[in-house]
């Protein structure tokens, strides 16, 4: 192949397909992408059905660094709308941040815990997930409360025993497990908290009904140890108490507050889903039903603990709030998020440190020794979190093509203003007679002042003609060799923006002639070129368009492409959606470079931009194909799955043509919808020997002949005299 001539849809031809389509057997369109988000889980993959869901458990935009005071944004979040707008219906997210990163922890205002040797604790939420996205937020408290009719005394609590609260059944309805009572006996004995375990209501024939509220806990109101009390004592009054939770964004330029989250009418303890401890997140795996800005504070949570309020504002007065300063009194232990993002190393935020030098042929198994297999088990980062992800079939790692960025420094001190002239005697120009000029012309005016660019509070980016490609390189071998190892993932990569044609061809030397996955392994990656350019949606003053690297959009059309035709069907000239430019431009010699080093080129084509191949990096033509390599790992999912049918059945002659005829059936579909052009499937003796049959063992043989994309026809019409048209074909 030395030449690409096609540019375009000839005038008056157009492809229909005419095969038939159907569900997919196994779905191989799911991709997960691994790069830098606002806020999420870490290291941990998260399914996300559209960008909406995306933006509720991951934010929006995370700005990186600065180039010239225009923002370097993250990746990932433009990756995975391109994605989606592309096509693509359903993805992985794995958040990924530096080693140190760290969650902000606020005090809860007006609330403390009591524990039962009377000591109280301050009580601390942190963040919901790790980073600097949390700078600027407040957490405030408000004290509901409503009188309860009282039906009788209260029976304080025996040796071991619950006290018991009557109450009239109108009001014990509007109790609930885990809500906080405070109890007023008078002058004569102090004020008391129950905190509620069980409610009670019965009825009688007459259809009076009485309620009974047992206690869990007895707290005095003047925390400290409890004072038993001597017996029944009647209740003067009776209130129950809530509280409202309620999360707010500062301005960083200052100005009002804007509201984020509000949680009502919560009880202080549980059980129960209103507490307030249960609208936050739990678990590492994101709950969208609770908040999404918020997590508790085991450390603060003590067993047997009950949670009552210390000066806590009531509704209808202005809500304390504390917010996340780091060392800020009176507010010890409170601290503020970080991201650990302050310098880009790429191989510390996307590898395990553990499985850094592992081979296809040992990953897997290491890894699951560090997991499953071990007894004291460890949760893999950065790609190897997706080890034992089965539905993913692609792997994304956008961010891994940032060019790096550095600290920026700190402005330098103003100068010191010069020491002022002594003074200088007036001369006396009494006697002076000045002649008569000529007046002078007016000046210009001066030229306006250059402005300089308002500089970012963030790192500065770095300069490409310094950009070291190692860390680069480390994190796309290991991420070849993982999707390698699990045999049925492929590998999309891009690269560094600035790269050019001879950076391209340096860098594919580079990794196809690494050891460690040349050969097979390659045919499990592919890559993209050049960047695309988007619409900038959050600074168009600055730049009106935004770089993103190709990972999204292929990712995206790979995955249309097999949802309406087949994962056989090569994702190569389908226009792309949302995309308004390419960066860098290429020249049509270096097309024709880029294309013979197996990249997949972006280009521009009329009214459209279009991929021109789908290829892998493999040097083995029969690998070629992404297509081709999508279509075996169907079969090997396929096979791994009706395998599993088959693990207890008697290997006997008619199970053997049994599993032959389900495999023919399988394999006749495909060929049906345009994925073969031919196969054998082989369960008979040549394949299974005695010694097979004696120790168990069942092996199928198929033989496929995938059907090859044919990706440019020439067709030559040459006129040989009058009324003679010869018509040549050709493939280039």
């Amino acid at each position: 192949m030395t030449t690409l001539t096609y540019q375009g849809r000839l005038p008056g031809v157009g492809c229909v397909t005419a095969l038939p389509t159907g569900p997919q057997p196994i779905r191989l369109d799911v991709p997960a992408f691994v790069g830098f988000a606002e806020r999420g889980p870490t290291d941990q993959p998260t399914p996300v059905e559209d960008f909406n869901q995306y933006h509720a458990v991951f934010g929006g935009d995370l700005v990186l660094a600065q180039n010239d005071g225009v923002p370097v944004y993250a990746s990932l979040p433009g990756s995975v709308k391109s994605f989606f707008d592309n096509g693509g219906l359903r993805c992985y997210v794995v958040r990924v941040a530096g080693p140190k990163a760290q969650a902000a922890r606020w005090l809860v205002p007006g609330l403390r815990q009591w524990l039962p040797d009377g000591t109280v604790q301050d009580v601390y939420v942190g963040a919901a997930w790790p980073g600097a996205w949390s700078d600027g937020l407040e957490v405030g408290t408000q004290l509901l409360q409503q009188p309860l009719a009282v039906d009788g005394g209260y029976q304080p609590a025996g040796p071991g025993g619950p006290g018991t609260l009557s109450l009239t059944a109108a009001s014990a309805l509007a109790v609930l497990p885990g809500d906080l009572i405070r109890l007023d006996f008078g002058p004569s004995w102090p004020e008391l908290y129950l905190s509620a375990a069980r409610v009670d209501v019965s009825w009688t024939s007459t259809g009076i009904g009485t309620g009974t509220v047992t206690g869990g806990a007895e707290v005095p109101v003047l925390l400290g140890p409890a004072v038993p009390l001597p017996g029944p004592v009647p209740v003067a009054a009776a209130t129950l108490l809530r509280l409202d939770l309620v999360i707010q964004q500062l301005p960083a330029g200052g100005g009002s507050a804007q509201q984020l989250e509000e949680w009502l009418n919560l009880s202080f303890n549980p059980p129960g889903a209103a507490c307030w401890l249960q609208v936050t997140q739990q678990a590492e795996v994101p709950d969208l039903t609770r908040s999404m800005l918020l997590r508790a504070d085991p450390s603060t949570v003590a067993v047997g603990g009950v949670f009552v309020p210390v000066g806590m504002d009531e509704v209808g007065t202005s809500a304390e709030f504390t917010d996340a300063t780091a060392g800020s009194p009176p507010y010890p232990g409170v601290l503020a998020g970080d991201d650990d993002l302050s310098t880009f190393d790429p191989v510390a935020v996307f590898l395990d440190p553990r499985l850094l030098l592992e081979t296809t042929y040992d990953l897997i198994e290491d890894a699951h020794g560090y997991t499953e297999l071990s007894p004291d088990p460890v949760a893999l980062t950065g790609i190897h979190s997706l080890i034992d992800t089965d539905e993913v079939a692609m792997i994304c790692v956008p961010d891994a093509a940032q060019l790096g960025w550095t600290p920026s420094a700190a402005a330098p001190p103003p100068a010191a203003a010069p020491p002022s002239a002594a003074p200088v005697p007036p001369v006396d120009w009494s006697d002076f007679r000045a002649c008569a000029l000529p007046p002078a012309p007016p000046a210009p005016p001066p030229p306006p002042a250059a402005v300089p660019p308002t500089p970012l509070p963030y790192p500065v980016q770095d300069d490409p003609a310094s950009y070291q490609s190692a860390g680069l390189l480390t994190v796309q071998t290991a991420l070849v060799t993982l999707c390698a190892a699990r045999a049925d993932t492929v590998a999309v990569l891009s690269l560094p923006q600035h790269y050019r044609t001879a950076d391209v061809l340096t860098w594919s030397q580079q990794l196809t002639g690494n050891t460690r996955i040349s050969g097979s392994p390659l045919s499990f990656a592919a890559v993209w070129y050049p960047w695309v350019q988007v619409v900038e949606p959050a600074t168009p003053q600055l730049a009106p368009l935004r770089p993103l690297p190709p990972d999204g959009p292929a990712a995206g059309t790979i995955a249309a492409r097999e949802n309406a035709r087949g994962v056989w069907v090569a994702a190569a000239g389908l226009p792309l959606r949302g995309i308004v430019g390419l960066t860098p431009a290429l020249a049509a010699g270096d097309q024709v470079a880029l294309f013979n080093a197996h990249g997949n080129l972006f280009v521009r084509q009329p009214g459209a931009f279009t991929a021109l191949s789908a290829h892998t990096l493999s040097a083995d033509p029969s690998l070629l194909q992404l297509s081709v390599r999508r279509l075996l790992i169907l079969l090997r999912k396929i096979a791994l799955q009706r395998g599993m049918r088959y693990v207890f059945a008697t290997n006997s002659d008619r199970f053997r043509q049994m599993v032959r005829r389900s495999f023919e059936r399988l394999l006749t579909d495909l060929a049906r919808r345009g994925a073969l052009n031919g196969f054998q499937v082989i369960t008979a003796g040549a394949v299974n020997t005695p010694a097979d049959i004696a120790s168990g063992r069942l092996i199928v043989q198929l033989l496929v002949a995938p059907a090859n994309a044919v990706e440019f026809i020439t067709v030559t019409l040459v006129r040989a005299g009058e009324g003679l048209l010869n018509v040549l074909e050709g493939t280039s």
